[in-house]
């Protein structure tokens, strides 16, 4: 009768952990990852209030090239304005992020934008990024050399 009940609690705590790992949440992004998320997602709605609510009031966008960078775009006000112009183009680029890294204020991840061609070929090209994360706010992002998505 013992090794009947033994094996019934054995059988019942496996059922249980199988269940507790198949519904345990799936733990959350560290808030300043979960920020660019939220931030490319945006991006993909073309939804520049939103994107705008997550940008710091002097936010930078660096563009690094050719063993040089510069400010391409200081302000959010400036960065509005041209994130508007660019959704009134014909052409619709979605991103998505991968190789996260995190190092405190600073998030890096590889991006990959993707568009069809006038001519209606699928094109992508990935590059690297770093976010500044400055008061839960965007404050700085580094674009790196576009290269040939893989």
């Amino acid at each position: 009768m013992t090794s009947g009940i033994i094996k019934i609690t054995i059988s019942g705590l496996a059922c249980l952990s199988l269940i507790s790992c198949v519904t345990a949440p799936t733990p959350a992004s560290p808030p300043n990852r979960a920020l660019i998320e939220a931030y490319t997602a945006a991006f993909n709605m073309q939804n520049v209030s939103a994107m705008a609510t997550m940008m710091h009031p002097d936010i930078q966008w660096i563009t690094v090239a050719a063993g040089s960078s510069s400010v391409t775009t200081d302000g959010k006000t400036k960065m509005v304005a041209e994130m508007g112009d660019y959704f009134g183009g014909s052409t619709k680029v979605t991103s998505t992020l991968g190789g996260w890294g995190i190092n405190g204020a600073f998030v890096s991840a590889v991006e990959t934008a993707s568009w069809t061609s006038a001519s209606g070929a699928k094109k992508a090209q990935s590059s690297n990024v770093v976010y500044q994360i400055d008061d839960g706010l965007i404050r700085r992002v580094w674009y790196f050399p576009e290269q040939p998505a893989q």
